[in-house]
């Protein structure tokens, strides 16, 4: 989910590709996996308008890695054109697919595993007759950090924990509503879970992301445009629907996070997948901060190790360790937002 540039894989590539290449993937310190995987792409050089299927088989030490995210990214130059997660199966495989939409020419499609670089390929976009010109074979070799989606309330190597009660596990029913998924996963733990749909009007729509919801919801996650929304215009509308919003910023101190879990509650907090790739924009004369690969999931449990948090993207759990944790949380300033039930 490396702070400033890709592993080391992609500094073998050519000078050309290194340029197409616009967004760093954090590279985690906690465990890694060395894998082979063997990944097929309908096509390479697509006609204008088409999806791209991506397949991708993923073992270690001969072993299929099952419960593992897979994610690409397809950009055209600085643009991030199309992006999609999946969860390997058992058998080590995910199916994915992206829109290339009106683009065209050089592209790339960056492949990452556990947010962890794998690989990537250049995309010819236009450049072919049909939506299947030149679909690509490839085994790929690469060290990738070693994180599973985990079943809720479990806790790695036995080490047992402190977890709110009843977080279920939810998948966002679009491609940038985590914050509005992760409101229903943290109101669903009273018993209550209020629609991420019921959001949508009561929050209403800003470019200032501390105002309202800033782009398009169902637009491609990543970028600065279609965006999102921060803590307080939920904090704000919580009372409408039974329930009482607690906005703190931590700089990335973790006392706060770890006094609400202990007292069985949840909360939903920003995290910056792709390390610091913050701007700065305004609205109106007020100035705030945008960061390319803002997420947002709910964080329900830790243990000595790291935090667990509920991710609407993936519909699963994941840990990530306590030095992880702090710093994708800290380029989003802590950002938190405690949930309690009136």
């Amino acid at each position: 989910m490396n702070r400033s540039i890709r592993g080391a894989a992609f500094v073998a590539l050519s000078l050309l590709v290194l340029s197409m290449a616009p967004l760093a993937t954090p590279v985690f310190a906690a465990g890694t996996v060395d894998v082979t995987s063997w990944i097929e792409v309908s096509s390479t050089r697509p006609a204008v308008g088409c999806s791209l299927d991506l397949g991708i088989e993923i073992r270690g030490g001969g072993n299929a890695i099952s419960s593992t995210e897979v994610s690409i990214a397809l950009f055209n130059g600085e643009e991030l054109i199309s992006a999609d997660r999946q969860v390997t199966n058992g058998d080590g495989i995910a199916h994915l697919t992206v829109e290339t939409g009106g683009a065209s020419g050089q592209g790339w499609l960056d492949v990452n595993v556990a947010d962890g670089y794998l690989t990537g390929l250049f995309i010819g976009l236009g450049f072919g007759g049909s939506c299947a010109d030149e679909e690509k074979f490839l085994t790929v070799e690469g060290t990738v950090p070693d994180v599973q989606v985990a079943s809720a309330g479990s806790s790695p190597d036995g080490t047992g924990g402190v977890f709110v009660s009843g977080i279920p596990f939810y998948v966002q029913q679009r491609n940038l509503s985590c914050e509005y998924a992760s409101l229903y996963i943290a109101t669903a733990a009273y018993g209550n879970g209020i629609s991420e749909y019921v959001f949508d009007d009561l929050v209403g729509w800003s470019s200032n992301p501390h105002w309202g919801y800033r782009g398009d919801i169902n637009g491609w996650w990543g970028n600065t445009t279609d965006y999102g929304v921060y803590a307080e215009p939920l904090a704000n509308v919580l009372p409408d629907v039974g329930f009482r919003g607690e906005v703190f910023y931590t700089g990335g101190d973790t006392s706060l996070l770890i006094d609400r879990i202990d007292a069985d509650v949840p909360v939903i907090v920003w995290v910056g997948l792709w390390g610091d790739q913050s701007i700065i924009d305004e609205t109106d004369g007020v100035a705030y901060k945008v960061t390319a690969g803002m997420h947002v999931v709910v964080a329900y449990g830790y243990d000595d190790t790291g935090v667990w948090v509920s991710d609407p993207a993936i519909g699963g759990a994941r840990h990530y360790s306590w030095a992880d944790f702090q710093y994708i949380w800290s380029v989003m300033d802590g950002m938190s937002l405690a949930i309690y039930q009136n």
